[in-house]
């Protein structure tokens, strides 16, 4: 069995809307320690929609990311409320951001970001049984809205049109569960 190191101690060093960083002094079994800073999330959750227009074709916005000054494609996605199933926090991302409603969300798998160094976490979603939406989207400018075929995921990534890692990681964990499971 393993053992976690003990944490000897923590304190914040700054905090933002967002997010707080924090330092950890852990020991580890042999007595050694290690100063670590990671990023907490604040207590938000995220999700991730993979939404289904057909059998192959999956809906993906190209919008503006503030961390990289970039436009890139990925999937819809964004924060879960406090009082909000990640499943309502699907549908109202897929509505805000392509303008379209699911008749079905299967929330698949939570992954987590780089958890050397930051406690985020995205929840997966499945959406089908696509239809438009009449609800108005919260972005200070409208995403892009583009669809791909879900079998041709590989070739999104090699040519580089795809590098948003939450989304490819989500895009193969949904193409194959829907192999398995079939649409709803």
């Amino acid at each position: 069995m393993r053992h976690k190191p003990i944490v000897v101690s923590e304190r914040t060093l700054a905090r933002t809307r967002h997010f707080e960083v924090e330092e950890r002094v852990l020991r580890f079994r042999d007595g050694a320690e290690l100063r670590a800073e990671r990023l907490r999330d604040g207590g938000h959750r995220a999700v991730a929609v993979v939404a289904m227009l057909d059998e192959d074709r999956v809906i993906l916005v190209d919008e503006y990311s503030a961390g990289v000054h970039a436009y890139s494609l990925g999937l819809p996605m964004g924060g879960v409320g406090p009082q909000e199933s990640v499943e309502d926090a699907a549908r109202r991302e897929l509505s805000e951001e392509t303008g379209y409603t699911a008749a079905h969300v299967v929330q698949l798998q939570t992954l987590r970001v780089v958890p050397s160094h930051l406690e985020h976490s995205v929840s997966v979603c499945v959406a089908t049984g696509l239809s438009p939406a009449d609800a108005a989207g919260d972005e200070h400018e409208a995403p892009t809205i583009h669809s791909y075929p879900l079998s041709r995921l590989f070739d999104l990534v090699v040519s580089g049109d795809l590098v948003e890692a939450r989304s490819i990681a989500a895009l193969a964990l949904a193409r194959d569960w829907l192999r398995q499971a079939g649409p709803a």
